[in-house]
């Protein structure tokens, strides 16, 4: 595999399964950012609900850190953390304005045209 190639994981799940996809979704993404690769969490859907505040806590699932270890170490290791501002209005129940305030430090609210520019041909693109 090439050195360049970046990684994108979607997150497309909120609290229905308990957090295991995002559980390992950020596991993926930090151990990616750990090889070295250039990788983004794109939250979609449902899981635009991760990009708030406290809608982490207390979630782990049996064989891996809490979700928020995960949140936090992928940010402090670099990576980049977007969330759909259009579904982060419509699965969160909030106008853009009351979003702003409750979203965890380090994401990015951005639009579709935003995640298409950056899967390119060198992105593997990882869809939970």
């Amino acid at each position: 595999m090439s050195a360049d190639l970046e990684t994108m994981v979607v997150i497309t799940t909120g609290k229905q399964d308990r957090g295991t996809r995002a559980t390992l979704g950020f596991s993926w993404a930090c151990s990616s950012l750990a090889l070295g690769k250039r990788t983004s969490v794109y939250l979609t859907m449902d899981g635009t609900i991760w990009a708030m505040q406290r809608a982490a806590a207390g979630i782990q699932v049996q064989g891996f850190e809490p979700l928020t270890e995960y949140m936090e170490q992928f940010v402090s290791l670099g990576g980049r953390l977007l969330a759909c501002a259009p579904c982060t209005e419509y699965y969160c129940s909030f106008d853009r304005e009351q979003i702003r305030g409750r979203l965890i430090d380090g994401v990015e609210l951005v639009g579709l045209a935003t995640v298409v520019s950056e899967a390119g041909p060198n992105c593997v693109v990882v869809t939970l």
